[in-house]
């Protein structure tokens, strides 16, 4: 059974400054986000906390599916490693009503299975 995938990468690893402070992952170290892509840190996903972000990098997504949550019923995928395949959040991909439009496209980080590094 072969999974499909779709990368979130939109920077390539080479280009970040290495005194960028990044959200890593908790299994690999991998570089997920830039810390300067938070949007807020008032979030929980089904671990505890989570943060909303607007991007993420070496991501992968899994397959689309209607999710209930707190705030309705949303589309969502998701997000993935795409060096060690763990589990980080997910994307929302439709929202279900206009006040809740500002998470489309943005990404769920789980506090538990994220790692924050300052690199200052």
């Amino acid at each position: 059974m072969s999974k499909e995938f779709t990368t979130c990468s939109k920077q390539d690893l080479h280009y970040l400054p290495s005194d960028q402070p990044v959200f890593s992952c908790k299994g690999c170290s991998c570089v997920i986000a830039l810390q300067d892509e938070l949007c807020s840190k008032g979030f929980t996903g089904g671990s505890g906390k989570a943060f909303l972000i607007n991007s993420t990098i070496n991501t992968s997504l899994g397959k689309k599916e209607e999710r209930k949550l707190i705030t309705g019923t949303h589309t969502c995928a998701d997000l993935l490693c795409a060096s060690c395949g763990a589990s980080l959040g997910w994307k929302y991909l439709k929202t279900p009503t206009a006040e809740q439009k500002y998470k489309e496209n943005r990404f769920i980080l789980e506090q538990a299975k994220i790692v924050k590094e300052n690199n200052w």
